[in-house]
This record gives structure tokens, C-alpha cells and sequence, in this order.
């Protein structure tokens, strides 16, 4: 993939729309190997679905699909891709936040190793009453054999509505070890695209922030506020989790340009 001329889900969609010679791609293959799984879909409330960016259809879809989004099957088939993002709640952080960090992931493998990375996510669905469904979608990736472009994707889906806090969206990259029979996780993100960014800390973590800018230790932090370590400690993981940082100056970065310090 080249990383100049895909930064967003957008950006991706215009490239393979623009390259001809993807036209003619052949899921026959993928659509035998697929049957036993296709039957299983319905009764286990498994949305079961390969995506072709190409034509922006599902030319594989499973009768689960209903129970998992909340519309019928048919919906997917005539509107195929450009119908699944009028329902999509969380587009924004697909395309400026998750598929920018796929690209990155995509990037740092050859071609014939992207078959083994692994992407999930969380994100809300609008269902045919108006309602909206928590979803969470795991799939892998199918290249085009010419250009190396992800063309289309085959994956699985749920609806996760009662097992979630509501509102968060969650992100995570992994990869297939063969030899231990394992997937490695890469990546693992989360998003709170309902609440202020300035809401997201505690005041206990805000506090503790606070004493970390000036130089204290977990340890010396834990006496002043008369709390554990380890409970420090905890704050300051939930707090890079939270934020998505990577370490404590990103935390730092992050709380500036907040305002909450």
C-alpha cells in the first residue's frame, strides 16, 4: 500500500474505484469455501460477509446479518457498501482514526503477511426502527494479486449491545503466529466519541497528572494522597488507555492541549 496516497477509509475507496484493472476480481473460491459457515451464520446471530471495495457489494453475506444490524438482508445486498455507512454512527473515527492506523499496519508487513493481520472494531449501527445496535465486526483482508491493494474483506459480526459500555468504540490490530498458533495483538485503542475530551480523566487522575508533571514519583504521589501504590499506578494505565497515548509525554501533550492543566 502506499501510504501518500491513502491517509483515510475515503481516500481508499476513491484509489480502487479509480483502478480498472480490479474490475473483474472472482470470490468463487472464497464463496465454496464458504457454505458450511453461511448455514451456521443465522442460528448463531453471526453476521457472516465478505465486502468488495471494488463494487462496494457483498457478493457472500449471511442470513445472520439481520439479527446482528437490524435490517433485512436484501438492504445489504442493493445497497451494498454505500447503504452500510448511511447507518454507520461512528464514520468519522473509521476514516480519520482506525483506518489510518490499518494503513500504518498494513505498511510495516509485506504483501503475502497481510493475510495473517487481523482487524476489530466496535462501532454503533443504526437499526431499521431507529434504534441503534453496539457492533462488533472482526475481519481479515484479501489483496489484489496485481497492485497488492486490499480489495475486499471477509469477516464476522455481532451484536455486542449488552456486553459494552455504551458509546465507546474499540480498535485492535493482531497477527497470526503460526509457529506458537497464536494471534500477537499490535494494536489496541479505544474511542469515547460521545464525551468531551476534557471529561474523560477523573479528578483522582487529573490530580495525580498534576503531581506527575512536577516531577514526583508513583510512590511519592501514593503518600501525599494517602492512596495506594499500585492504585497510582492503575490511574496512570487507565489514563494512557483512555487517552490512547503511548507514554507519559504523549499523556502530557494530551492534557495541554486539553486544558486540564
Amino acid at each position: 500500500m502506499n501510504k501518500k496516497l491513502i491517509l483515510t477509509y475515503r481516500d481508499h475507496l476513491d484509489l480502487l474505484r479509480k483502478e480498472s484493472e480490479m474490475d473483474s476480481w472472482d470470490y468463487g473460491s472464497y464463496y465454496k469455501q464458504c457454505q458450511p459457515l453461511l448455514s451456521f451464520s443465522e442460528v448463531s446471530s453471526t453476521a457472516i460477509f465478505l465486502l468488495d471495495y471494488t463494487s462496494k457489494k457483498y457478493p457472500i453475506l449471511g442470513n445472520g446479518i439481520e439479527q446482528v444490524m437490524g435490517h433485512k438482508k436484501e438492504a445489504f445486498e442493493e445497497g451494498g457498501l454505500d447503504f452500510m455507512l448511511q447507518q454507520y454512527r461512528d464514520f468519522e473515527i473509521l476514516n480519520h482514526e482506525i483506518f489510518p492506523d490499518q494503513v500504518k499496519a498494513m505498511n510495516q508487513h509485506a504483501p503475502d503477511e497481510l493475510a495473517n493481520l487481523r482487524f476489530s472494531r466496535s462501532y454503533r449501527f443504526k437499526r431499521h426502527d431507529g434504534k441503534i445496535n453496539t457492533v462488533l465486526q472482526r475481519h481479515t483482508i484479501i489483496s489484489s494479486e496485481q497492485s497488492k491493494v486490499p480489495v475486499a474483506i471477509f469477516g464476522f459480526a455481532w451484536d455486542i449491545s449488552n456486553h459494552t459500555e455504551n458509546g465507546k468504540v474499540i480498535h485492535q490490530i493482531e497477527k497470526y503466529d503460526h509457529t506458537k498458533k497464536i494471534w500477537i495483538p499490535l494494536l489496541f485503542k479505544e474511542y469515547y466519541p460521545d464525551i468531551d475530551q476534557r471529561s474523560l480523566l477523573s479528578r483522582r487522575e487529573i490530580e495525580i497528572l498534576k503531581w506527575s508533571v512536577e516531577g514526583m514519583s508513583s510512590k511519592q504521589i501514593a503518600e501525599k494522597l494517602h492512596i495506594a501504590f499500585h492504585t497510582v499506578n492503575t490511574h496512570r494505565r487507565n489514563m494512557l488507555r483512555r487517552t490512547n497515548c503511548g507514554n507519559s509525554m504523549e499523556l502530557l501533550r494530551y492534557a495541554i492541549e486539553n486544558k486540564l492543566l
